[in-house]
């Protein structure tokens, strides 16, 4: 493959750490994703295991802080935290206030997840902190795990700028793709499953138009 002919505004079916090999250094605005939780969901070709998910961590992160200006993603389990740190410590958290999702924890119930940081966008001027529930997104698009538009559009149109391009590593069902579009903003979508590339390539053909 080819940058950036073959990668702006598209959706790259294969695995994310070899297609980003051909992505040149610092030329993504902002890496927006939702990578594998390491806690045995249920993908459809990916096994989500916490091997799995350390070992893909090892390789994704340091590619994502070279090819992008900034990058957000969740990184869920407090137990994790030390090996994050240990390894690839974040220059910053968004904490995600979801509401109250229903979702057990040791004390209770998790109403928020954490979004490592890495890196800025010159255009970036956040609140580390936002409200939005992921009502919307749950038993939609044949993926386990989807995020809601909102989300999406939040952290994008907050980190970036119009005509900034935003990677999303980890497409699965298309939420990234869609809202970056939706905000004028040029996506790449990379997606080892090819059930979820043709999911996230209908749902970029119907449910983008412009906000504004």
């Amino acid at each position: 493959m080819k940058y950036p002919d073959d990668f702006i505004n598209k959706i790259i079916c294969g695995d994310c750490l070899e297609a980003m090999k051909d992505i040149p250094d610092k030329s993504i605005d902002l890496v927006l994703t939702d990578p594998p939780y390491g806690v045995d969901l249920e993908y459809d070709i990916y096994k989500d295991t916490e091997e799995n998910f350390l070992n893909l961590m090892k390789g994704f992160i340091p590619e994502a802080k070279r090819v992008a200006k900034m990058t957000i993603f969740p990184f869920v389990r407090i137990g994790r935290m030390k090996w994050l740190y240990n390894n690839f410590e974040p220059d910053w958290w968004i904490v995600w206030d979801k509401g109250s999702p229903g979702i057990r924890c040791p004390i209770g119930f998790n109403d928020y997840e954490l979004l490592a940081v890495y890196g800025k966008n010159n255009p970036t001027n956040m609140h580390d902190i936002f409200r939005q529930s992921n009502i919307e997104a749950k038993g939609n698009y044949g993926h386990p795990c989807p995020k809601s538009v909102k989300w999406a559009e939040w952290l994008i149109s907050r980190a970036s700028k119009e005509g900034d391009t935003i990677l999303d590593p980890f497409i699965g069902s298309g939420t990234t793709a869609v809202a970056a579009k939706r905000l004028k903003r040029n996506y790449i979508g990379i997606e080892i499953s090819p059930e979820y590339c043709k999911i996230a390539e209908e749902r970029i053909r119907t449910q983008t138009k412009p906000l504004f």
